[in-house]
């Protein structure tokens, strides 16, 4: 081919150019997430991926009216001040002593706003689970959570997360369980070894019973276990901890919560290996996985309740990890993971079809409704301006 003009020659210049910048880019981008074993296992690694998606989600600012400004930073429990702990804490409390909004023929035993929020989760689990809504859902449960404290208790704060995996060496002296007047309550009095749990060949914990000291020792649950004759009836009790070390240290290591984040290719993976789902190949022989194991390192009741689980306090730190996963995740390569995958129902049981970005999630009495699209941003300003720290 004969070259006519200067500008020809140029223009495949520039397309030559283009091509291996390109190409660069994407050696570059394949080369930036390799991680030594050690780096992954110390939590390096993780913190450099956080760190990478923290930068990205913080470019985005200012687009949809989420600002510097306005943007508020969630932090892990123990970057949190004492102050900003307590005030946490407090706001919980408060919510607590709020009457419940639930008309009394569905929910006859929920006696606190608190308790609407088992209510609630009760209510939407078999279609939360195991299916396409299971990450946006909670990310958008634990920001009506924050907007509750915020409006019904003055809380100037955010809802934190939980890095399991800083823990796993001893949970008992985790400063979200200590006792101290800057957690959330204490492990439970110790009632015996030889207890399985969840069947999964895990044994009991360190605890197992009523809260031993500490913020919480003296609420009461009001509502469940799930499988009791009439779950939501009124039926009060005190709250157990059963936190378990073991469980910990095989489902929610630092190893754990790097491995997703960086084996996954698309949310459908991503999503069936937090939660095991025996439904892939990638997530059939782990177990509890990451959200499980979240959930069993707390164990007791409600903790340990698949349904019911929101009432525990610790609850929603842990969900604010499976956000973070999230999160992070997804601001690695923010343009390509903007999606969802499944069905509406849990492992598609009664069969359902695919749940689509307009699909509204409800979580009346507590907050509004959301499309699934409106809660794919943290920085996309309604419902979400938050970044994880």
């Amino acid at each position: 081919m004969m070259l006519t003009t200067l500008s020809d020659a140029l223009l495949i210049m520039k397309g030559i150019l283009v091509a291996v910048t390109a190409a660069l880019s994407v050696q570059a981008a394949q080369v930036a997430f390799h991680f030594s074993q050690a780096d992954i296992d110390s939590g390096a690694a993780l913190a450099s991926l956080s760190k990478t998606a923290y930068d990205n989600a913080m470019s985005r600012l200012g687009k949809n009216g989420c600002t510097k400004e306005t943007v508020r930073v969630r932090k892990e429990w123990r970057k949190m001040t004492v102050d900003e702990r307590i005030a946490y804490r407090k706001a919980i409390e408060c919510l607590m002593e709020q009457k419940s909004l639930y008309n009394s023929t569905i929910a006859p035993g929920a006696r606190t706003l608190w308790d609407d929020f088992g209510v609630l989760h009760y209510l939407q689990t078999p279609m939360t689970h195991y299916s396409a809504t299971f990450l946006l859902w909670h990310r958008y449960f634990n920001q009506v959570l924050e907007d509750n404290m915020r409006d019904k208790c003055g809380y100037k704060g955010v809802v934190s997360y939980w890095e399991w995996g800083l823990d796993c060496g001893n949970v008992d002296q985790s400063p979200l369980f200590d006792g101290s007047e800057s957690s959330l309550g204490s492990n439970g009095e110790y009632i015996g070894a030889h207890r399985s749990v969840a069947g999964f060949g895990a044994q009991g914990g360190t605890g197992g019973g009523c809260l031993k000291a500490g913020p919480f020792a003296n609420y009461t649950v009001n509502i469940g276990p799930v499988g009791s004759a009439h779950p939501l009836a009124y039926n009060p009790r005190c709250i157990k901890r059963d936190l378990n070390a073991q469980i910990c240290a095989k489902w929610v290591s630092l190893r754990n919560t790097t491995d997703p984040i960086l084996n996954s290719k698309n949310v459908e993976i991503f999503q069936a290996v937090l939660q095991a789902d025996g439904r892939y190949a990638e997530a059939r022989n782990l177990g509890m996985a990451v959200h499980g194991g979240g959930h069993y390192t707390i164990s007791g009741d409600p903790g340990g309740d698949f349904y019911f689980s929101p009432l525990e306090p610790g609850f929603y730190l842990h969900h604010g990890g499976i956000d973070r996963m999230h999160f992070i995740w997804q601001n690695l390569d923010w343009e390509n993971r903007q999606t969802i995958a499944g069905t509406r129902t849990m492992y598609n049981q009664p069969p359902s079809a695919n749940a689509t970005l307009d699909d509204v999630q409800d979580m009346a009495p507590l907050g509004g409704q959301k499309t699934l699209r409106e809660l794919m941003d943290t920085v996309g300003g309604t419902p979400f301006c938050y970044v994880y720290e």
